[in-house]
């Protein structure tokens, strides 16, 4: 094989050959595995004594942690990413444009940062190396890596353009919409070859229909439970400090992106033997 080519013909790609063909599925269930594993990231984060981030009120305040935020962001552009170039098993390319639009929401999720910081330690470390005090529900920056006056308007710290929350939650809200339309019309979409002589769905199909729905459903029980916070704060009903307490909008996220990974790896049919349709095998 030459490695220098200069001819006319260099480089040219082999006739009757796919250049760099991609496995959807395969993708499928890495994407899964990236949702599966954020929070659970996130949690180490919070327990780990390397680099360690206080326990936030949702997995976006991670946004603001040092390090974890990089980790945060990098997850939600990687899911992005995904859903954009996923094309889709459809013939019409339906399933691919509708992923395309939950592509984009995940990238709003992850460049538009929520408001505040969800922290409740006394003192927290933030991006940008910046030491902050939350005494007595006060937050002031302390201490900054160059400036050790704090000089600083801290409350535009956590707000990267005017409507940046306003985007984010417009961008959460849709993203988790799309989500459970997956789990609930995509991928319980039948096949011709998933049926059985008389007409009935095949075990395999059967069983990832069932897995499907339940994903659908933790989804759309996580979207309500935010969606009652989300009105108790617009309204100012209720107590908050609850919900801030107890880490409950995170542990809604978290579960709802655990059904979100989960329905994408059995839609990458990792266990084979048993979720795999006899045609696929």
């Amino acid at each position: 094989m030459q490695v220098f080519q200069t001819g006319r013909d260099r480089y040219s790609p082999a006739q009757g050959k796919v250049f760099a063909p991609v496995n959807q599925r395969s993708l499928a269930f890495f994407v899964g595995c990236v949702a599966l594993g954020l929070p659970l990231a996130l949690l180490f984060g919070v327990y780990n004594g390397v680099v360690p981030t206080c326990f936030r009120d949702s997995l976006s305040h991670f946004y603001y942690a040092p390090f974890w935020g990089s980790v945060f962001i990098g997850a939600l552009i990687f899911i992005g990413t995904y859903l954009l170039v996923y094309q889709g098993e459809d013939r019409a390319g339906a399933e691919g444009r509708l992923a395309s639009w939950a592509g984009l929401c995940a990238y709003g999720v992850g460049l538009f940062p929520t408001d505040g910081h969800g922290c409740d330690d006394g003192e927290f470390l933030a991006r940008a190396m910046a030491l902050f005090s939350n005494e007595g529900g006060v937050v002031e920056i302390i201490a900054r890596l160059d400036d050790s006056t704090g000089l600083i308007d801290s409350g535009l710290y956590f707000q990267l353009t005017r409507y940046s929350q306003e985007a984010h939650y417009i961008s959460a809200a849709l993203l988790f919409f799309f989500l459970a339309w997956f789990a609930f019309f995509v991928f319980t979409a039948v096949e011709d070859h998933q049926r059985n002589p008389d007409g009935s769905l095949t075990r395999e199909k059967r069983a990832r229909n069932r897995i499907y729905h339940l994903c659908g459903w933790i989804m759309v029980a996580a979207i309500a439970g935010m969606a009652v916070f989300g009105l108790q704060r617009f309204l100012g009903w209720g107590d908050l400090q609850y919900w801030s307490d107890r880490n409950l909008i995170f542990w809604l996220e978290s579960l709802a992106l655990w059904a979100f990974g989960l329905s994408w790896m059995v839609k990458g049919r990792f266990l084979n033997s048993a979720l795999r349709d006899r045609a696929e095998r």
